[in-house]
């Protein structure tokens, strides 16, 4: 009797979970699923950040990493648009120096003369001071709708370097580092000539003048012969100068002399030189100014940086 209700009981549980085993084969997606394990894109992606200072490795997520280059890079009352645009040029930029440091320690530098500012959290929120809070969102929140897009050429990570503030019309790579890019060609930004700090001005005695050229180049007694032979980029920048008796890169004098950019005139009295210089930074890639004022226009973090690096395309990383 036992097994004859046991059996009954078998064949109706049998035929109650019929239905169920049905509609599971024919409508899978109408049914829950076993929980998957976390997939490798929704794991936190951590990195590994030199600290120039004091030569310390630092582990983080490169969440964190960008809040502290987009902190450090551009001021935060800049457009959400801008700000977006800028999370993409750091991320990108942080997976081509990865490739490029693949046999180092570390995937990266703190340090913006070869790589990029990044400053830590407590450090941008006692710059902000009261808008502390305010800013840190703002940016958190920017970072967050573009995680993990890059920009790509021929489906390759690019090489996205940027600027402050472009004289006017960036520059192609190949006039500032002699290497070309098809991404990094001169761009339109004339909206950057409207900035505050567009221009700059540096007064220097003519012994001062001298004193920078020392073992360098013989130069005439009167400041207003030192300079000769002017050649430009079609951007504006000084391509290469003769001072004295040599001809400098106007990269070369910039950093002698600690100028803003490499487009810059000279002016003379009997006793003193004065760069008058236009720009801010190396003129190549995004200018920041100049995507903050497209943003202000009503442009996306797209059309920003489709302007800026011709050809290039975003890719979404799942």
């Amino acid at each position: 009797m036992k097994k004859i209700l046991l059996f009954s009981a078998l064949i109706l549980a049998f035929l109650l979970l019929l239905p169920l085993s049905v509609l599971e084969a024919e409508f899978p997606s109408a049914l829950p699923t076993s929980t998957k394990p976390e997939s490798k894109s929704e794991k936190t992606e951590t990195i590994k950040v030199l600290i120039s200072q004091t030569g310390e490795i630092k582990e983080m997520s490169a969440e964190d990493y960008i809040f502290g280059v987009v902190a450090g890079e551009m001021p935060a009352l800049y457009e959400k648009e801008a700000l977006k645009a800028q999370a993409v040029c750091a991320y990108t930029f942080l997976k081509w120096r990865q490739k490029e440091n693949s046999d180092k320690d570390y995937d990266i530098t703190d340090d913006y003369t070869t790589d990029q500012c990044y400053i830590s959290l407590s450090a941008a929120k006692e710059k902000w001071g009261d808008k502390a809070d305010e800013y840190s969102e703002k940016i958190k929140s920017a970072i967050n709708e573009v995680k993990s897009q890059t920009l790509t050429y021929d489906g390759e990570i690019i090489l996205s370097v940027y600027h402050s503030l472009s004289s006017g019309k960036t520059e192609s790579a190949k006039n500032v580092w002699g290497k070309d890019y098809p991404y990094l060609q001169a761009a339109e930004s004339q909206d950057d000539k409207l900035a505050e700090n567009y221009t700059s001005t540096k007064t220097l005695t003519f012994v001062e003048f001298k004193n920078a050229f020392k073992d360098k180049a013989e130069l005439p007694e009167n400041p207003a012969d030192c300079f000769a032979n002017w050649q430009r980029t079609p951007s504006g920048t000084v391509a290469t100068v003769t001072v004295g008796n040599t001809e400098f890169k106007g990269s070369e004098i910039r950093a002698l002399f600690d100028l803003k950019s490499s487009n810059f005139e000279v002016s003379t009295t009997d006793t003193t030189l004065t760069f008058t210089v236009y720009g801010y930074g190396h003129g190549v890639g995004m200018s920041q100014n100049g995507a903050n004022q497209l943003a202000k226009r009503g442009k996306t973090y797209e059309q920003i940086l489709k302007h800026y690096y011709k050809g290039c395309e975003i890719m979404r990383n799942s």
